[in-house]
């Protein structure tokens, strides 16, 4: 193998243990103590490894070595390393982990790229009071409308941090992430590495109904402006109809009820209604069907505010071809598919070619303590993204 096995899963599990609570789960939130620290030591690694760092104005992590052309456009290739509440060790980090390892190697055995080569560790891409791809959203200068001024002094940031973290798009010619699947696709078919081919969208909507609270004991069912009662109603009504398409998903996780004591009937529910797709008119198309039925409530009236829009994006071809060239090289059979969930590759894929590449997740299980891919998939991964980098370098000028 090009990489140090043994070197890269070290550090993968030494970066796994910062912020793991034992039966819980991972607690590193971007921003928080835990992040600071996995973020710090990834980046000492990174400088006893040779690489210049620094960290943007919004918090993410970069490393870099220099390329022999003067003035080419970088290589960049990463993940995150912040994770959801009791999620587990490999979402996200592995990427940067990887790519870490892949410059070290490269540095390490004299291979001499044409491209400066830059690791990235974002910030912000779990979604959370920032709206999730935060740290690359900022890079690619997708931010449309700042946080709130709360929001930006609860995080230590600033507009201008915002702004000085954007990128010129010029500065890179490509963006290769490694992360593992999320889904079962890959365990199920026996297939080693996965080539996405694109990610898909995901829109929010912050859905409140409108009832009236009143004596649990008291008043009488058909009085009633019982707010759960309508939510529920529409909710089922919009999962009926959800039942007859296979083109998008969607979900609700979060339900709440005021006053929210079982002696009083609900005069308020408001929930999160999520929608994702590869194509960006049918999540407009199911999130217009849901305000229609929305619309005909009268008793318990409905609002429907969309409050996150990330569009789909499709992945660079040229870039699946040189993943493709890179588990040829290495006799590693891989499969071109979709992913379901979104990652730093789809904001990236808006200033520069992008592409990404899939390893096994056991059971499909992610965003759980339970989440676990093996070494020997950890390790084919990373293999995988430093010859898909050499590729890289060959490919674009």
């Amino acid at each position: 193998m090009v990489i140090s096995a043994d070197r890269f899963l070290s550090d993968l599990e030494m970066l796994g243990a910062i912020g793991w609570v034992e039966g819980q789960g991972m607690d590193r939130a971007a921003y928080s103590t835990q992040y600071a620290e996995a973020r710090s030591f990834v980046q000492k690694r990174m400088e006893e490894g040779g690489l210049a760092t620094w960290i943007d104005g919004v918090g993410n992590l970069f490393g870099r070595i220099e390329g022999s052309e003067e003035g080419a456009p970088a290589i960049m290739a990463g993940s995150h390393l912040d994770a959801v509440p009791g999620g587990g060790k490999y979402d996200g980090p592995l990427g940067v982990v990887a790519a870490l390892e892949a410059a070290r190697a490269i540095k390490e055995q004299g291979i001499a790229l044409r491209h400066p080569l830059e690791v990235a560790g974002f910030i912000a891409e779990e979604g959370g009071p920032l709206g999730g791809t935060f740290g690359s959203r900022a890079l690619a200068g997708l931010i449309q409308e700042l946080p709130s001024p709360d929001l930006l002094a609860r995080f230590g940031l600033t507009a201008e941090g915002i702004e000085a973290s954007r990128r010129d798009g010029g500065s890179l010619c490509c963006y290769l992430e490694l992360h593992i699947e999320q889904g079962s696709t890959l365990e199920r078919r026996g297939i080693p590495v996965g080539i996405p081919t694109g990610i898909v969208g995901i829109s929010r909507y912050a859905v409140t109904v409108e009832g009236e609270a009143n004596h649990a004991g008291t008043t009488p069912m058909k009085e009633r402006k019982d707010a759960m009662r309508a939510a529920a109603d529409l909710l089922s009504r919009w999962f009926r109809w959800v039942d007859t398409r296979d083109d998008f998903v969607c979900n609700v996780g979060v339900l709440s009820l005021t006053p929210g004591s079982v002696a009083v009937v609900p005069g308020k529910a408001e929930f999160t209604l999520e929608i994702r797709s590869l194509k960006d008119a049918v999540m407009t198309e199911a999130a217009d069907k849901f305000r229609a039925f929305a619309a005909d409530m009268n008793r318990c009236p409905a609002t429907v505010r969309p409050t996150v829009w990330k569009g789909g994006v499709d992945l660079a071809p040229e870039l699946q071809d040189a993943v493709e060239r890179a588990c040829s090289g290495a006799n590693i059979p891989c499969v071109r598919m979709p992913s379901g969930a979104s990652h730093d590759a789809n904001s990236m894929a808006h200033i520069t070619s992008s592409g990404m590449i899939f390893v096994p997740s056991a059971g499909g299980i992610s965003h759980s303590k339970d989440e676990w891919t093996a070494p020997e998939d950890l390790a084919r991964g990373a293999e995988v993204l430093t010859r898909a980098i050499l590729e890289a370098d060959r490919l674009f000028s």
